[in-house]
């Protein structure tokens, strides 16, 4: 165990320590694929050596490299080491999560971590939650949640549920509602302003609408740094209005929830401790590994109510209520211990280290911009925030929106196949729109700049 464990260690660590001398993105078609990788599973087993070198040269060698300096795209996750000892302690151990009387210690790690999240994002006391495999986990747990408490078992209550979400918001919250069983024509998008952040005058007038029509608002759903823009909704006046027309309120802060470490993610973010529930991402601004999110309720009886079934088999387990069975609060009975991978590399590097990353990620987010602003070949479709930037660029006398569709889509693909970085793309107000999220901690001032230089001299051959 001890040999095969040191050569992982070696193997992930000369991986990350070379990621600058890697392209950061390659793949492979499915063809190409199921020639290198696929095959039938073997009778007797293969030197371990040799199942590391298939893995290096036929699939990790075939991917996207999300903690790559140059990784822009998307939303990247980029763990710390520590972070990632912490999952494989985690996995090692393989303590069984979902029930208190059997792994007490991971139990309380977990509420800790929770109350941790809590205190920073200013929620009261009594907030609790629990740990999940992402952001969409996390909503959807929420969802049901609060459909539990506006429907409950009543007949004819669910048909007429009506959900409220910004044109913005991330694809897991209309899935969740459909998953809680939401009827999809009663799932409001509600327009956004020009800063992309969720029109309040339209959602009361919705509201105010669909009551007069006889059906149940039942959950308003806020974004707290959205995933194509950064914006963040008024979280304050959005809980003035659910709190008037008792709507549960859910903020969905997968991305910039963890911001509020930050003195100016903390003012953004000014009013989200309102919330009956939280979506958090701890493998986003956090740097843990995938796959780890997080649900924060105001009142956990409230997930209790909604998800805890005690068969025979499970008697064993029960707890007199001041322990937390945690396969209580959400649809997992089986699940391993998250915490580990979000305890060890806060206690090993404190706060004030993540707190500083977070802060280069938004400061570089911001250079791209200020460089971009002194070169008319780019416009800014959308400024810099939490880390997020969007933008295209186009040749002199271009004005044909659809050639400067193309234009940027050709870019896209440009930059990306160079190897150096990694950047996506998205639509804003029908705009074909680049865009790049800073979040590694590995990337610096001068990936930023390349960036630029690059984008700049495409545009220019």
């Amino acid at each position: 165990m001890i040999r095969l464990g040191n050569r992982v260690t070696e193997f992930v660590a000369g991986h990350l320590s070379t990621l600058r001398q890697q392209p950061v993105y390659t793949t492979l078609t499915r063809v190409e694929a199921d020639r290198l990788v696929a095959g039938p599973a073997p009778e007797t087993g293969r030197d371990f050596e040799e199942l590391l070198g298939f893995l290096h040269e036929r699939v990790f060698a075939h991917t996207a490299r999300e903690p790559h300096p140059g990784f822009l795209a998307f939303v990247p996750s980029c763990p710390t080491f520590p972070a990632v000892l912490g999952d494989w302690l985690a996995t090692g151990f393989n303590c069984f999560g979902g029930a208190w009387s059997v792994a007490a210690g991971p139990g309380a790690l977990e509420l800790t971590v929770l109350d941790w999240f809590r205190g920073w994002l200013g929620m009261p006391k009594g907030t609790g939650g629990l740990l999940t495999s992402g952001g969409s986990a996390a909503t959807v747990t929420a969802i049901v949640a609060a459909r539990h408490a506006a429907v409950e078992d009543q007949p004819g209550r669910l048909e007429r549920a009506v959900l409220y979400a910004s044109q913005q918001a991330h694809s897991s919250v209309v899935r969740a509602a459909w998953m809680a069983g939401v009827s999809r024509s009663n799932v409001r998008a509600i327009p956004v302003d020009a800063d992309f952040t969720m029109r309040t005058d339209l959602l009361v007038a919705a509201i105010r609408d669909d009551k007069a029509a006889g059906l149940l608002p039942f959950a308003v759903v806020a974004n707290a740094g959205t995933t194509n823009t950064g914006s963040v909704d008024p979280l304050g006046t959005i809980a003035d209005i659910c709190q008037r027309e008792s709507i549960w309120y859910h903020v969905d802060a997968a991305y910039g929830g963890f911001a509020a470490l930050t003195d100016r993610g903390r003012t953004m973010l000014e009013g989200i401790e309102r919330a009956d529930s939280i979506t958090l991402d701890p493998h986003k601004w956090l740097f843990v590994p995938f796959e780890c999110g997080c649900l924060l309720a105001r009142d956990p009886r409230r997930l209790s109510d909604a998800f805890r079934i005690l068969p025979e088999y499970l008697r064993d387990v029960e707890t007199d209520g001041e322990e937390i069975n945690f396969a209580d609060y959400g649809e997992q009975l089986t699940r391993y211990t998250r915490a580990l991978k979000v305890w060890l590399p806060i206690q090993y590097f404190g706060v004030g280290a993540i707190r500083s990353a977070i802060d280069v990620g938004i400061n570089l987010a911001h250079h791209a911009e200020s460089l971009m602003r002194t070169d008319p070949v780019f416009e800014i479709l959308s400024p810099a925030r939490l880390g997020i930037l969007c933008f295209r660029v186009r040749e002199a006398g271009m004005t044909n929106p659809d050639e400067i569709d193309a234009f940027n889509q050709k870019i896209n693909e440009q930059v990306n196949a160079l190897g150096r970085h990694f950047i996506s793309s998205t639509r804003l107000n029908g705009k074909f729109s680049l865009r790049i999220c800073v979040l590694g901690f590995r990337t610096e001032k001068s990936d930023i700049e390349a960036l630029v230089a690059s984008i700049r001299s495409l545009v220019r051959t």
